[in-house]
């Protein structure tokens, strides 16, 4: 005969009811919105692409401010979040600014070089949209980040963020230079 004691405690082999299915319901969810919000970044990075290339200097760069914003809008309320332009504005600029001098200097002279005909337009249509696309995809990406973990556009710290944003606008960059030359 054998001396084994049954243990005190034997865990269910199958979960509580409603338990694991909350769980992978919520999974699902929160898998289905990110990859919304993926979808968004990347359809607004394209519209940035081609309204960087817009040869009528200034009106690209408010067609891309004003794509970045509508894209923050839309987020916003994937996730719920309260949205203010005036907010959304401010912040954009503040981490726009934070890329430094000679990458924006880039984006304005890509701008203006459209003044000048033909050669001009041609190489601001060169310098200009891969600046918006790399920049609204590293937008897109940072506040997809914070709204995922609850942040909102109120508690949102651009100076904090500075230097995080720098180096995804690094990466991005390059990933804005494949989609370019992509056929």
């Amino acid at each position: 005969m054998s001396s084994v004691t049954p243990p005190l405690f034997e865990p269910p082999t199958v979960d509580p009811p409603g338990v694991h299915a909350s769980f992978m319901h919520e999974e699902i969810v929160l898998d289905a919105r990110s990859a919304s919000a993926k979808k968004m970044v990347r359809h607004y990075t394209y519209w940035a692409l081609g309204l960087g290339a817009i040869p009528i200097p200034f009106v690209d760069v408010a067609g891309v401010l004003g794509a970045q914003i509508k894209m923050l809008r839309e987020l916003s309320k994937l996730y719920g979040v309260a949205f203010s332009e005036n907010r959304a504005k401010a912040l954009v600029i503040a981490l726009i600014s934070t890329i430094g001098g000679g990458v924006l200097s880039v984006a304005v002279v890509g701008s203006l070089l459209k003044l000048i005909p033909v050669v001009g337009t041609a190489m601001g249509v060169v310098a200009m949209p891969a600046v918006a696309g790399a920049v609204t995809l590293t937008l897109g990406n940072i506040f997809m980040m914070h709204f995922e973990s609850g942040g909102t556009l109120l508690n949102f710290d651009a100076t904090a963020m500075r230097d995080h944003f720098k180096r995804e606008f690094q990466k991005n960059r390059l990933i804005v230079e494949e989609i370019r030359r992509a056929p």
